[in-house]
């Protein structure tokens, strides 16, 4: 199947990157199309990876490179970030249970749980130099837009109550 590279980011992992990596996605949107809550999952999972790679994939204190790369294929939106830092694989990373009250809860441990549950796919490969984290989100066709899940078109909405 072809693939089309759509854009490509190549960050340091530091804190101070994640603006430009959120205007990035922004620049995606629009060239992709993509309707808003994609644009929110996609997002929020690129946060959290870059936000992981900052704590814990360097913990000599240096700042690698992350270089992120999107591209479309029918019916869905490829990212593969790829990262110079230790070996981590977050398809087999067995989180912690979440708490039982919020006098137990941190701020910690939810983000590869978040990115599971927004990434309709993940998978991770160890290369020579560092990882590859590909995240696969479902997606209508660029320039369409499905109602969300449990919202329905007035089309519909207007078909059903002439029956």
């Amino acid at each position: 199947m072809a693939t089309e590279l759509s854009a490509q980011i190549v960050i340091q992992a530091k804190i101070e990157q994640l603006p430009d990596l959120e205007r990035w996605v922004e620049l995606l949107a629009a060239e992709l199309l993509l309707p808003p809550s994609l644009v929110q999952r996609v997002d929020l999972c690129l946060t959290e990876i870059v936000t992981n790679l900052v704590d814990y994939g360097y913990p000599d204190g240096e700042a690698g490179a992350v270089s992120i790369r999107c591209w479309r294929q029918p019916g869905q939106v490829v990212i593969r970030v790829e990262d110079d830092g230790i070996a981590f694989d977050p398809t087999t990373y067995v989180p912690p249970d979440l708490p039982t009250s919020l006098a137990d809860a941190t701020t910690r441990g939810r983000g590869i749980r978040l990115v599971r549950h927004f990434a309709d796919e993940l998978h991770h490969v160890r290369a020579v130099d560092g990882n590859q984290l590909t995240l696969v989100f479902r997606n209508p066709e660029a320039g369409t837009h499905s109602p969300e899940p449990g919202t329905r078109c007035v089309e519909q909405y207007l078909s059903d109550e002439k029956q």
